[in-house]
């Protein structure tokens, strides 16, 4: 953690030998106090972006226009940005750029001699484990409605509670968050996942009537919200789709990658495949080994389904599968025409998936030949279909 901070100093110093201020600023030195892992360093100046762009060999405009630059360092990203302030400003200006951050846990500096500046009590409200606004709370909020869930998400990460204030705006300024755009909010609401305080977050979601403004959540029913039992986001998402099957329709409201959709489809799918007692090997076959176990962990804390042994008995036969997909079949479309002498048409793919499951109940060995005897036996190609004989 410290030879970050170490790498961060150089960018400090030669802001600092130019005439600039300059201090590391943020959840980096909220997560320093605190002795947690500090991933990244970002640093707050007076120095203009094309001041400190003239300053490094190497930089990334990434906001120019917001007052930000990165500098890299040993190829480390260092974010600097000159100090927000506005134009009454008076007095120190460091001092007017934190108190103009969201929280008084972020709203403190450090020189690069680690010497706090904490104008606002930031370690006092890490000590007390509360989350308290830099000022006044509806100006804040007023600023950036993403700070509420922000709040929310500091709640789940950090185990801390929200004070009364600060809470009272949050519930009064629920509404601004359909401002906010969904992907910042669900960025926020991944991170809120990912928390050890996970439960009681989502309580002050619920009381602080927030998830009325979120798309999809909205539609969700708030004693299931409470009562289901999940490790991330996703895990959600499929327990909720799985107990309001009009849900599915609208993950898309929540900007997810394609990914992310197929993921929560694929897990309604495979739960009410189980449900249907739908063979295990035909389980195995159609679903990734990470969403079986997805599954089989979520029910055993939310029940989705009443019995799982034909998915824990799918897990076991993935591994000994002869074909994990249609393409490991010994024989194409082009082979089925060439043997029938027949033109290209729906009874191709017809045909193809009665091979594909004769090969994957181990009825015919995947081999060119032994495939084509078995269609020479079993398929008859008429003008538009195949007929199956016994």
């Amino acid at each position: 953690m410290k030879e970050l901070f170490r790498v961060g100093e150089t960018v400090i110093s030669t802001l600092n030998a130019n005439g600039f201020e300059a201090y590391f600023v943020g959840g980096c030195v909220r997560d320093y106090y605190m002795q947690r892992q500090v991933h990244d360093v970002d640093i707050t100046t007076d120095a203009r972006p094309d001041e400190v762009e003239a300053l490094f060999d190497k930089t990334i405009d990434v906001g120019k226009e917001h007052g930000t630059i990165i500098v890299l360092i040993q190829n480390i990203p260092f974010e600097v940005t000159t100090y927000r302030v506005d134009g009454k400003h008076t007095g120190c200006l460091l001092d007017e750029d934190l108190k103009r951050r969201d929280f008084t846990m972020n709203a403190m500096a450090m020189s690069e001699n680690m010497i706090f500046h904490d104008p606002f009590s930031g370690r006092e409200a890490i000590e007390k484990k509360e989350i308290i606004t830099a000022g006044e709370p509806d100006e804040r909020f007023g600023e950036d409605p993403l700070r509420i869930i922000r709040a929310i998400r500091f709640m789940s990460v950090l185990n801390f509670s929200i004070e009364k204030a600060t809470e009272r705006s949050m519930m009064e300024n629920a509404h601004t968050v359909e401002q906010v755009s969904v992907e910042r909010i669900v960025g926020e609401l991944k991170k809120t996942y990912a928390g050890n305080g996970l439960k009681s977050a989502k309580e002050k979601l619920v009381q602080a009537g927030l998830m009325a403004f979120i798309p999809l959540f909205k539609d969700i029913d708030k004693d299931e919200y409470m009562n289901s039992h999940v490790e991330d986001f996703m895990d959600e998402l499929i327990t909720q789709s799985v107990k309001n099957d009009t849900l599915i329709g609208r993950l898309r409201d929540l900007k997810l990658s394609n990914a992310e959709i197929e993921l929560v489809k694929h897990g309604k799918l495979l739960l009410q495949s189980a449900a249907e007692d739908v063979h295990p090997r035909k389980i195995a076959y159609q679903y990734h080994e990470d969403v079986i176990r997805r599954l089989i962990r979520l029910n055993q804390y939310n029940e989705l389904i009443e019995d799982v042994t034909v998915l824990e008995e799918a897990l076991i036969l993935q591994p000994s599968l002869i074909i994990r997909s249609k393409k490991d079949l010994e024989i194409n479309g082009r082979h089925l025409m060439e043997f029938y002498d027949q033109k290209s048409g729906p009874w191709i793919k017809e045909c193809l998936n009665l091979i594909e499951n004769e090969v994957l109940f181990e009825r015919v060995n995947n081999n060119h030949n032994d495939i084509i005897n078995w269609v020479k036996k079993h398929v008859e190609v008429g003008s538009e279909s195949i007929e199956v004989i016994k």
